[in-house]
Formats: structure tokens, sequence, C-alpha cells
């Protein structure tokens, strides 16, 4: 595993290259480490899954709607709510066009997808222009990890780059699921 800091005058090609190269990377949101791959990389996602001891779906993180807009199925007005919902960094799960994202990360049609409110992953993100994985830093059932010594002693075996932003403990996000446009918070 590689580590290296946010301020590093490389992190954001370091991290750039690593999702081109389908490595798993763990990395700073506005709420707390996500540990992520490109969101096609089949085998990065079954090694966060392997990892996260879980078979379930993750959402993935984008830069702007504007990265999936076209593949969510949602009217006109659910589209203007789901990017309302998106500016605070909370996730939305909706339906998309099958076989326009990667089935092995959505569940029953659903993709979820937020924009983080973290400086460096959305610079990361809008540079890369496509998803990539994001789900919580821990194994299923435990606390999400929040200091990176700890991430580097629970999953430096396991993971590929970790950029490292300090300790981030923050509120999750809230999650909201559309479905025949009706919009309903379920966290």
């Amino acid at each position: 595993m590689k580590r290296f800091k946010i301020d590093h005058p490389d992190a954001k090609e370091i991290f750039i290259n690593a999702i081109h190269d389908n490595q798993v990377i763990a990395y700073p949101t506005d709420t707390i480490y996500g540990l992520g791959t490109a969101m096609n990389n089949d085998e990065g996602i079954e090694r966060i899954n392997r990892m996260k001891m879980r078979e379930q779906p993750m959402s993935i993180a984008l830069g702007s709607f504007n990265v999936i807009k076209n593949q969510i199925i949602a009217n006109e007005n659910a589209m203007i709510e789901i990017k309302e919902i998106l500016k605070d960094g909370s996730t939305c799960i909706a339906p998309y066009i099958p076989g326009s994202l990667n089935d092995k990360i959505a569940k029953d049609g659903k993709i979820g997808f937020r924009i983080p409110n973290h400086e460096y992953l959305k610079n990361v993100l809008n540079e890369y222009q496509q998803p990539i994985t994001t789900t919580s830093i821990n194994k299923t059932g435990s606390e999400p990890l929040y200091i990176p010594d700890e991430i580097e002693e629970q999953f430096g075996d396991k993971i590929d780059l970790l950029i490292d932003d300090g300790i981030i403990k923050n509120s999750p996000s809230k999650i909201f699921i559309f479905e025949k446009n009706e919009i309903k918070r379920i966290r």
C-alpha cells in the first residue's frame, strides 16, 4: 500500500492514476473515509466486498450530476429534486437505464450516488469525469474507520492507496430513495 498526504503536490494525479490502474483506494470524503475503485472495475469491487465481508450494492461518487443524469430514470420534477438533494452531499438512490451502469454495484435496478463536499475529492472527480465506487472503510457491522493509521493497520495489505487527510469523523450522509418519481428519506 502507498500512502500520501492530501497536500502532497501530486496527490490528485496519484489518485487519478490509481483509478485508471483499477486500484482500490481509501480516500477522504466530507463525512468519513471512503473505499473505492473505478465503477467498472469488477475485480476491485469484488476485493472491496471481500474486505467488508459482504455482498451488497455500493454507491458511486460523482463530481457532477451531469456525469450520470442521462442514465437515471426520473421525470423532470424528480431530476430537479435529485439535483437539490445532491447539493448538501446527500446520497440518492434512483432507478437507472439497464446496462448503462455496473450491475455489480446496483440492486433491484437502482443505483446510489452522491457528490461529496470534500474539496480535494471534488477536484479529483471533476478531473476524472467518471464515477468511482464509494463505501465506508470497515468490515460490515463494525464502525467505519476515521483515523488513517487505523485504516493502514487494518486494511493496508488489502488496499493499494491511502490518501491521508487526517482524522475525519462526521455524520453520515442522508439517504433518499426515488421510486416511481416519489421521494422518501431512508436515513
